[in-house]
């Protein structure tokens, strides 16, 4: 827990500017007050060693189940990270090329999308439709099929390279690139190539509608409200703050 990182957690190498973890641990109970978060884990890493390891409040409130270094959370878009490294992975194999348009590597799109670079995707400068609905975060359209085939539609945002535009589109291009280039489905090729190769055994894939062992109950709080949420369909990381996966 925390509480064994006591004393040596520290913001620098001089005395001075340390920080003990109880300064840390008051900070974060104050935010999850504040901000009302039912639970979180927190990992602090220093000089590539683990100085803060914690697990705090509850992962379901309805049977007052707590945080333990075990509890399963999603991360949602920072499966992104993953999905950047893969694409490196893949540029490193010599199989990709961050200048080239996504036309080499994908075929059937729409003509305004074909001179789109693989960077400009990955970096959100595509201009690009969303696939997903801003407002409600959800598909823009009934069923996977449905909103592929709507957003395909869609007028260009912006001119590529114009301006940054978050865009789910953007990395749903990228998944399929990398079932291309690498010859194993995403989160095969994931798994094998990132999760297993640096030992995160609790770390997997899942959805809205997957039953994770250890999983958190998800919540969110909308107009003074607190009450269950509805994960966006897809597909996400789902990750534990334990030692043996960090």
């Amino acid at each position: 827990t925390a509480g064994t990182a006591a004393g040596r957690f520290a913001t620098s190498g001089s005395s001075r500017g340390r920080v003990s973890a109880d300064t840390v641990e008051t900070y974060l109970r104050r935010q999850m007050q504040q901000r009302q978060i039912p639970g979180m884990q927190v990992a602090v890493v220093q000089h590539g060693k683990i100085v803060l390891l914690g697990a705090y409040g509850m992962a379901n409130l309805q049977d007052s189940l707590p945080v333990t270094a075990n509890t399963v959370f999603p991360i949602f878009s920072i499966t992104k990270a993953f999905t950047g490294v893969a694409t490196m992975q893949l540029v490193e194999a010599g199989k990709l090329d961050l200048a080239a348009p996504v036309s080499q590597y994908l075929d059937g799109l729409p003509q305004a999308w074909r001179m789109v670079t693989i960077r400009q995707l990955l970096t959100h400068a595509s201009g690009l439709p969303n696939i997903l609905d801003n407002e409600t975060g959800g598909l823009i359209a009934a069923g996977e099929d449905a909103a592929w085939a709507k957003v395909q539609a869609m007028p260009m945002e912006f001119a590529p390279g114009e301006k940054f535009s978050y865009c789910q589109t953007n990395y749903l291009l990228i998944g399929r690139i990398i079932d291309k280039l690498s010859g194993e489905p995403f989160m095969q090729f994931i798994t094998e190539k990132q999760l297993h190769a640096v030992g995160m055994p609790l770390t997997r894939f899942g959805d809205g509608h997957a039953v994770i062992p250890h999983g958190i109950r998800d919540y969110s709080l909308a107009r003074g409200f607190s009450g269950d949420s509805q994960s966006l369909a897809g597909t996400t990381i789902c990750s534990s703050n334990s030692r043996r996966s960090c």
